[in-house]
């Protein structure tokens, strides 16, 4: 089910969505839940930092590897 949100901007801010709306060929609502989407799949702050902490303590532990190229990456 749909429903309308209205919301007050500035008119430049409006102007610029609607430019990169239709750049992208879609609707002013179409690229706002485009945003959206890909905003909920960005890391969060919090979650970079648990994720460096980790390789912190890993790397203290020694539990990584010291790779001499990307192709030892993909090596086993």
């Amino acid at each position: 089910m749909r429903s309308v949100l209205s919301i007050s901007l500035p008119e430049e801010t409006k102007k610029e969505i609607q430019r990169r709306a239709k750049k992208a060929n879609k609707t002013t609502s179409e690229y706002i839940i485009q945003i959206i989407q890909l905003e909920k799949s960005l890391i969060s702050e919090d979650e970079l930092l648990k994720m460096s902490k980790d390789a912190e303590k890993d790397y203290k532990a020694g539990k990584t590897k010291k790779l001499k190229s990307l192709s030892d990456l993909m090596k086993k």
